[in-house]
């Protein structure tokens, strides 16, 4: 049949009367009756009319007024609603037009309504996969097929076909604020949450069996919502270490509890360079921490910052504790243990210097073995060609950029040269890097400069050491002892070396605004998607986009004359509010 040609059968409805168009003949076998794994709906007739009638609004109690009322207030050509006229012996069920095949769908509960009137269709007409839904041809329309109501059907074994009911999961709907979601700013957004994620509200629409259990409103508050903080590189924090193998879970519960109130949802535990036995002891109870907890923030994996680093570039690292790999891979994994290749590895991150002996082919055969592992670069004397070979075997990324490593140089610019890298003119793609935006491990011009390169390779990272959080002037930090010499700067007792940070994510977000000139949404990516792609996680953190873990932080009190301003009013780890 041609488009143009008219079609002489319509649906008629309270709202007005919608044609349907015509099923392509490839379909109308196939369309003829309703999937097999499908219940068919709650509509019978004895004739064309009477299988059409059953759409009408006949009945005028005061739900199907108030259904009546809200169906016929949406206006979108390419979706009909519509409802049972029959509120006495079935429930009351809905319509809709997509891809030209109208679709009824057993039940509507009262609260529905509300939740299509959330905007559901903004994006379109979604398709039917409802276990109630069926479709309604023309084909069937036309040849008076007949369908049973599933009211009136019972199944031969019930409790073979009736799945077990699942426990139930509140549902939150946050309303009236702004979303940083994928990375831009969603405006006048709503967020939906349910059981620990973020739900699309289409999918929620055919799932829940009623509207939200709780509501919580921004109306007259300027407010943004935006994905929990993802610190990669965190040694340790208020008074805690987490190289100290006599308080790993002490510290870990500490450090996971006491994070959320900077926003930090996800984290990686940082060991510095430790003898073998650290590694063999801590490791494994990383491994038993990884995951959501209830009111803490996650343990991703750990980061180990060591031992095979460059001593030149050691920092603050024990100079008896590095080593090389001469025999490859096998060096690493008897440094690490079992954990290294452990199925659920409590390993993330391992940050090496390429130039150590036999480190090519240990990256090569780390990643052949498990790609989830990260490799970075850092503490390296690197040169630019050994860093970018470095690439080739399988890093993805630099470890605190510009500290412990060669300078850039015009002639050999060292592995700072790879975030200006590209696939066109090397082969390899430019590296994730961190980069510690406190103002004293690296200039704000070379913050800049590093930004303008590869904005989108930027993670922020706080290389917190137990320091961070505390009162007093003396730490340890693994086998050393560090000073305090003044707010934001940590040295190695007795020397001038840097030796980590102390403070905090927020802080790092306002100052990559304030050296960069980027804008807050930007700099908070530095601190969410960034980190999450980097370690393969995008999935599940970073981005509010649905089915990704209901861990956020909203913010509030900005300044029209300070872009860097923003307060933490609120912190969600799984959709529920956490409270330090």
């Amino acid at each position: 049949m041609d488009s143009s040609q008219a079609f002489n059968s319509s649906l008629n409805i309270a709202t007005g009367a919608v044609t349907l168009q015509p099923t392509p003949k490839s379909q109308k076998k196939q369309d003829a009756s309703p999937p097999s794994h499908q219940p068919p709906s709650d509509i019978a007739a004895n004739s064309n009319s009477s299988l059409l009638s059953s759409f009408d609004f006949a009945n005028k109690s005061a739900e199907a007024e108030k259904m009546r009322s809200f169906f016929a207030n949406i206006k979108r050509d390419s979706v009909l609603v519509s409802a049972n006229a029959d509120y006495v012996h079935t429930k009351p069920s809905y319509g809709f037009l997509t891809n030209h095949q109208l679709h009824a769908v057993l039940p509507v509960l009262e609260s529905r309504p509300a939740l299509l009137s959330d905007r559901i269709f903004s994006q379109g007409p979604r398709p039917v996969e409802h276990p109630f839904s069926v479709r309604i041809t023309l084909d069937m329309l036309n040849e008076n097929k007949m369908l049973e109501s599933p009211q009136t059907m019972e199944p031969e074994d019930a409790s073979a076909t009736t799945p077990p009911s699942a426990p139930y999961q509140k549902i939150t709907k946050f309303t009236n604020c702004d979303v940083l979601r994928n990375g831009k700013i969603v405006k006048d957004e709503t967020l939906w949450v349910r059981g620990g994620k973020i739900v699309d509200p289409a999918s929620l629409f055919y799932e829940a069996e009623h509207g939200p259990d709780e509501i919580v409103d921004f109306k007259g508050r300027k407010t943004l919502i935006v994905p929990g903080f993802i610190d990669i590189q965190l040694n340790g924090y208020f008074g805690y270490d987490f190289a100290d193998t006599d308080n790993i879970e002490t510290s870990l519960d500490v450090i996971s509890k006491g994070l959320l109130k900077y926003g930090v949802t996800s984290f990686c535990p940082t060991l510095v360079s430790s003898p073998a036995a650290v590694y063999h002891e801590v490791l494994p109870k990383i491994a038993q921490r990884k995951g959501k907890r209830s009111g803490h923030a996650e343990v991703l994996g750990a980061h180990i910052e060591g031992p095979f680093l460059a001593p030149p570039k050691k920092g603050a690292h024990d100079k008896f504790t590095l080593q090389s790999c001469p025999n490859g891979y096998k060096d690493m994994l008897d440094c690490y243990g079992p954990s290294l290749e452990a199925a659920d590895s409590a390993v993330q991150i391992i940050t090496v210097a390429s130039e150590v002996e036999g480190m090519h082919a240990c990256i090569y055969e780390l990643k052949k073995r498990n790609k989830n592992i990260v490799v970075s670069l850092g503490h390296t004397q690197a040169r630019y060609k050994d860093a970018e070979e470095a690439l080739n075997c399988g890093a993805t990324m630099i470890t605190h950029l510009f500290n412990a490593m060669e300078p850039f140089h015009h002639r050999d610019p060292g592995p700072v040269g790879l975030i200006g890298c590209s696939l066109t003119s090397s082969g390899v793609d430019k590296p994730y890097y961190g980069i510690i935006a406190d103002g004293v491990h690296a200039d704000p011009a070379s913050v800049r400069i590093a930004y303008v390169a590869h904005p989108d390779g930027c993670i922020l990272v706080t290389d917190a050491i137990a320091a961070a959080g505390m009162e007093g002037d003396v730490f340890s930090l693994g086998t050393m002892t560090v000073r305090r010499k003044s707010e934001v700067e940590v040295v190695i007792d007795g020397t001038d070396t840097l030796a980590g940070s102390v403070v905090t994510m927020p802080y790092c977000i306002k100052n990559l605004v304030r050296f960069t000139g980027c804008t807050l949404a930007q700099a908070i990516n530095a601190a969410t998607i960034a980190p999450a792609t980097s370690i393969g996680i995008s999935d599940r953190k970073g981005t509010l986009m649905p089915n990704t873990d209901a861990d956020f932080v909203v913010l509030d009190e900005f300044d029209e004359m300070d872009p860097s301003a923003f307060n933490i009013a609120h912190v969600y780890v799984n959709g529920e509010e956490v409270r330090s």
